[in-house]
């Protein structure tokens, strides 16, 4: 009996401890981008982006970091109306397209860490 309550208790107490530091906890959870999420490129079309949602050990301050400083930003440099499927940010080279209608995915290979998002013109 008193070894069923200890394994119980084990058992518990390892699924509470994976639940809490195993799973981020904003695995799910879609990330501020700052600001109000609207880019205009030189031809004054905009860009609406949201949801952005950091993949494969992003964080979300990274995953907004290369969302507004190199994607958004490459974005309002071109006179293109397409969001840029490739831009390198300094260090590597991230490789974007879409996976849905709205919804778009950036992968960098080197360090194999991915983001996602939702974007479309108004």
């Amino acid at each position: 009996m008193v070894r069923t309550i200890r394994r119980v208790l084990a058992t518990t107490i390892a699924i509470l401890a994976f639940a809490s530091f195993g799973a981020p906890a904003n695995a799910s959870a879609a990330c501020s981008i700052g600001g109000s999420g609207v880019t205009y490129n030189r031809n004054g079309v905009a860009a609406v982006f949201k949801n952005l949602q950091p993949l494969r050990g992003m964080n979300c301050p990274s995953a907004r970091y290369v969302m507004n400083k190199w994607l958004r930003r490459a974005y309002a440099r071109s006179r293109s109306s397409r969001l840029p499927s490739r831009f390198y940010d300094g260090y590597v080279t991230w490789y974007c397209g879409k996976t849905s209608r709205l919804r778009w995915r950036c992968n960098e290979y080197t360090t194999s860490t991915a983001f996602t998002f939702t974007a479309y013109r108004p």
